[in-house]
Formats: C-alpha cells, sequence, structure tokens
C-alpha cells in the first residue's frame, strides 16, 4: 500500500521511493516504523489533535520540498557542466573549419587564374609556351571546385536531442544558427558546379594530347597552391606540341566561351568560403567569450 495514500497525498510522478525513503521521512527507516508513524497520525486525526497533525505533515511537506530543490540543484550542476563540454566541442569544431575554408579559397583563387590564362591563351597561343605546364594543368582544373565538408557533427547533437536548451546565451545559438545554415543552403549548388566540371571536361577534352595527359597524371594529379612555383618552373619540353595544343584551344570556340564561365564560377566560390569564413569566425567569437564568462 502507498502510505501517502493513507494521508490523502499523491506524490508527483518524478518522485521514486529514493527521495521519500532518503529525505522526508527521516525517523521511518523501515516499514513497520512507516506504519507505527501513519498509525500515530491517524490517531492524531481520531483525537483532532491539529497542531500535531500539521507538525507531521509539515515535516512531510517541507522534507518534499527539499528533496525536490536538491534534486534540482544537482540536474543544473550536470547540466552546467555538459552545456561546458558541448561549448567546448563546438569551439574545436568551427576552429578545425577555419583552416579549411582558407584553403577552399585559396584553391579557387588559383583555379580563377588557370581560366584567365586559357582566355590569354586562346587569343594569343604562344603563351602558352611562356608557362606550359600551367597551361597544360589549367586545361582540366580550371573546372575543379572543393567545398569542405563542416565539423557538424556536435551541432546535429545539439538539435536531435534537444541540449540546444543548455546553451543559455541566445546570441551564441544565433550565431551557430547562421554559420551552420548558410553551409546547408550551399549544399543545393553542388549538383550544378558538377554539372559545370563535367560540361568542361567535354568540351576540352582532346585538347592536350595522350602524351601531355601522362605527363600530368605522373606529376600533378591534383595541383595544391603550394605547388605553384614547382608548376610554374617545370618546362615539360615538347614545344611544338605546347603549341599545338593552344591552337586546338583556340579553334574551339564553343571552349574559348565557355571559359567566361569558369572564371565567374571560382569567384563565386571564393565568395562563398568568404562568407563562410564570416559566420565562422562570428560564430567563433561568441563561443569563446560566452565561454570565458561562465
Amino acid at each position: 500500500m502507498d502510505p501517502y495514500a493513507l494521508i490523502g497525498m499523491k506524490l508527483p510522478a518524478r518522485t521514486n521511493q529514493n527521495i521519500y525513503f532518503r529525505l522526508h521521512w527521516r525517523y521511518a527507516t523501515t516499514t513497520g516504523e512507516k506504519i507505527v508513524f501513519l498509525r500515530r497520525l491517524a490517531e492524531h486525526i481520531r483525537k483532532q489533535d491539529w497542531f500535531i497533525v500539521i507538525i507531521e505533515l509539515l515535516v512531510v511537506v517541507v522534507g518534499l520540498m527539499l528533496a525536490f530543490q536538491v534534486d534540482r540543484w544537482r540536474e543544473a550542476i550536470s547540466e552546467r557542466k555538459l552545456e561546458g563540454v558541448y561549448v567546448q566541442r563546438l569551439i574545436d569544431d568551427i576552429e578545425s573549419d577555419i583552416p579549411k575554408l582558407e584553403d577552399a579559397i585559396q584553391l579557387a583563387d588559383m583555379r580563377k587564374n588557370y581560366a584567365e590564362l586559357l582566355m590569354a591563351v586562346a587569343e594569343n597561343p604562344e603563351l602558352a609556351t611562356e608557362q606550359p605546364s600551367s597551361f597544360l594543368v589549367a586545361v582540366d582544373q580550371a573546372s575543379f571546385t572543393y567545398s569542405p565538408a563542416l565539423r557538424k557533427a556536435t551541432f546535429d547533437d545539439l538539435r536531435s536531442t534537444g541540449n540546444m536548451r543548455l546553451i543559455r546565451d541566445q546570441d551564441v545559438k544565433t550565431r551557430l544558427h547562421d554559420y551552420y545554415s548558410f553551409d546547408e543552403s550551399q549544399l543545393q549548388y553542388r549538383p550544378l558546379q558538377f554539372s559545370v566540371e563535367f560540361h568542361h571536361f567535354k568540351l576540352a577534352n582532346g585538347v592536350r594530347s595522350n602524351q601531355q595527359v601522362r605527363f600530368l597524371q605522373d606529376k600533378w594529379l591534383l595541383v595544391d597552391p603550394a605547388e605553384l612555383e614547382e608548376v610554374q618552373n617545370t618546362d615539360p619540353g615538347y614545344p611544338d606540341e605546347i603549341r599545338a595544343a593552344a591552337e586546338r584551344l583556340r579553334n574551339n570556340p564553343e571552349l574559348v566561351s565557355w571559359l567566361t564561365q569558369l572564371r565567374e564560377m571560382q569567384m563565386e566560390q571564393i565568395l562563398v568560403h568568404n562568407t563562410r569564413i564570416e559566420f565562422a569566425n562570428a560564430a567563433l567569437d561568441s563561443l569563446q567569450h560566452y565561454n570565458s564568462r561562465k
């Protein structure tokens, strides 16, 4: 039998056996002692000894209030600790994102320059012999794009579990939402970027000879900005074949007209990545400031 039912009290659902064993029945540690307590209370009620009844009930009520307060206090401490863990994880995530975004900007700028080199060679094929390796690389890689995936496991965890409520600073939550929602909004453009790359490969097919393609595959399958100087200073030889490739480029009007699209796409990539870095820095500053105040 529930001892509280005997005195007309109903415990909240979240109160468990441990609470009223440990806290508010201070002297009733066994079932027998509880029965004695209830019998005594019933006897006082029959005798209309209301002062004692009130005292007994106050002991129970105060015990419950103290139990709930202790429970809330412990829960608050636990939540503050968990909040600190989440904030630090978010800081680590964004700090790891920023260098990748900076690399993406450098790559897009390099590939924009490659598109401009191809446009210049289309007007004057002789320029290809001045930067032969750069020209050969540009034929393909002017169309490459790179959008680094952000580390967002912590943010997704906060959203999916409802633990975003643990972060008490509204500015932090707003900055995080701006950062990650902007990144998600750019995903819709990835298929378009892939289609641009594939269309360029189709148009540029045949500009370079098989020998030139093999040279690049063996030397620089994918050029990094750190390798620019090496590319510029490497002479693949066979200048006549370089001129022939440049002439094939100039004599492909559809490809030549397409080069401006490549340049525009790389400029858009630079703009998008710069915007992502702005959102990242804003979120990071807000998180660090909040973390220092806790």
